[in-house]
């Protein structure tokens, strides 16, 4: 019963950790309430990717060396605090920068990666399902908080007040989680072999290259659209009901998809899995640009955008456990994942700058589309896992 416990308090932890993908729900508020352009709310969000990512690259680390508890435990208080702190911030671009963009990404990095590697630890059998069903409360976190957030918003909530609301609910949520993560006992084997990878050797190694090539992409698009999906609704002058629900609906399609890539995962071999959601990635996105302009049309790309996004944080967390052994996932994982800080420092603010300057959402969608397309012939190549498997 015991791993059914840190499961649940696995996807718990995700849920706060995800509140970043609820922050489209507040850009319309902070421009219209506090003067914050598009550009600049997609600055915080960029921000906010760059630095999750280069603390994962840190928390991945300390989770192989110390386990999951400790660095979920005080990356909870920096995220909760953080958001509490911002919620008396007036509103001021660079004090939401600062607490949003960069305090509570540094909580949130250091948290992702321990409850994901704990989790697959506790189900070594099911690593595709398993990492699905704990992403999933990251990527469905807006489910609850976006429809929270817009509820409060319609009821004239201040958008300031919301984030002190969230902030005491991470303060109490993962820290408490925290403390009910643990490792399995390891079984006897050569573990402190195992673990010792040093970053220069994963540079050399031709199959990271081409996981790289696979995951970024595909991050480019879902981390654009989940920045933008509101103005990117609102652009294309959608019905309320639509206009309201996109983030909602994206989260929805983005949890479901996280689980059901895991499926697909454990189904087929993990190149064919991550092939199969490149070529579908690349083929949404590039309708986005092409085909999206009334209420059905958008919510089919909704849908689709978002289950794709969900193949980037399970096939390849799968992918790693099973090329190179859950024992160096924390650390391998981490490593791969540096490629989120390009992807989310570039790819939202490049679209929200593109809006900003022509009015539509068109151009980004062609640029990332065409680059999908392009990793679909760059992983094919360059990933070749049953030839280089042994030397790990």
């Amino acid at each position: 019963m015991k791993k059914y416990f840190i499961l649940i308090a696995s996807i718990l932890i995700q849920v706060c950790l995800g509140v970043g993908y609820s922050w489209s729900t507040f850009v319309p508020a902070l421009k219209q309430t506090y003067g914050i352009s598009i550009t600049q709310t997609q600055t915080i969000f960029g921000t906010t990717s760059l630095i999750i990512t280069l603390c994962i690259f840190v928390g991945g680390r300390i989770q192989d060396r110390f386990g999951p508890r400790i660095p979920v435990f005080v990356g909870g208080i920096i995220l909760g605090g953080s958001y509490l702190l911002a919620g008396y911030s007036s509103g001021s671009y660079f004090a939401l920068l600062l607490l949003v963009g960069i305090s509570a990404a540094i909580g949130v990095g250091i948290s992702y990666v321990c409850p994901i590697v704990c989790s697959v630890k506790w189900f070594p059998r099911h690593k595709s399902l398993t990492t699905g069903v704990v992403v999933a409360g990251y990527g469905g976190s807006p489910i609850i908080i976006s429809l929270i957030g817009e509820f409060l918003l319609s009821h004239q909530v201040n958008v300031l007040t919301i984030f002190k609301y969230l902030g005491l609910v991470f303060l109490i949520i993962v820290p408490v989680a925290a403390m009910i993560l643990q490792n399995p006992i390891q079984k006897e084997g050569p573990i402190t072999v195992t673990t010792s990878i040093k970053t220069t050797e994963l540079l050399k190694d031709r199959n990271f290259w081409g996981l790289v090539c696979g995951i970024f992409p595909c991050q480019c698009i879902g981390l654009m659209t989940i920045g933008n999906i509101k103005p990117f609704s609102l652009s294309l002058n959608l019905s309320l009901i639509v206009t309201g629900t996109a983030v909602s609906i994206l989260a929805l399609s983005n949890a479901l998809g996280r689980i059901g890539w895991g499926i697909i995962g454990g189904f087929l071999e993990g190149k064919t899995a991550i092939l199969l959601s490149l070529i579908s990635t690349s083929i949404v996105c590039l309708a986005a640009a092409l085909a999206v302009n009334n209420d059905l049309s958008f919510f089919l790309f909704v849908v689709s955008a978002g289950f794709n996004y969900g193949a980037c944080l399970v096939l390849y967390a799968a992918e790693v456990a099973s090329h190179y052994g859950t024992e160096k996932m924390g650390t391998i994982y981490s490593t791969l994942f540096l490629s989120n800080a390009v992807a989310g420092f570039i790819a939202p603010l490049l679209a929200g700058k593109i809006f900003d300057n022509t009015a539509s959402y068109k151009s980004a969608f062609l640029i990332f589309g065409f680059l999908a397309f392009i990793s679909i012939f760059l992983f094919y190549f360059i990933y070749q896992p049953k030839k280089h498997k042994e030397s790990y």
